[in-house]
């Protein structure tokens, strides 16, 4: 029997690639909680990843990535859909 696994989006407020990837993550179906790196605190692990990035349980990065900066950065190239949906029910 397999875990529940928990999906993240993590994003700021400005990022103009959150609501694509936001409206992908809807269509496919699959529960998910956001994450508004704006609300989170100076240091916070939340802050170190790139906007948007897709978690499964908190720690495979699925789509996005982790930056040093503590100013934030964008996740480019979005991903396709099909492709994602792949990878996330496969994960699940």
């Amino acid at each position: 029997m397999k875990s529940v696994k928990r999906i993240s989006l993590i994003y700021f407020s400005d990022c103009p690639n959150y609501q694509p990837v936001r409206q992908m993550l809807i269509e496919i179906g699959l529960p998910f909680k956001e994450i508004n790196q704006d609300n989170l605190h100076v240091g916070c692990r939340g802050k170190r990843f790139s906007s948007p990035t897709i978690l499964v349980d908190d720690e495979l990065i699925v789509y996005g990535s982790t930056t040093n900066s503590s100013e934030g950065a964008c996740s480019m190239n979005l991903p396709n859909k099909r492709e994602l949906e792949t990878i996330l029910k496969g994960l699940l």
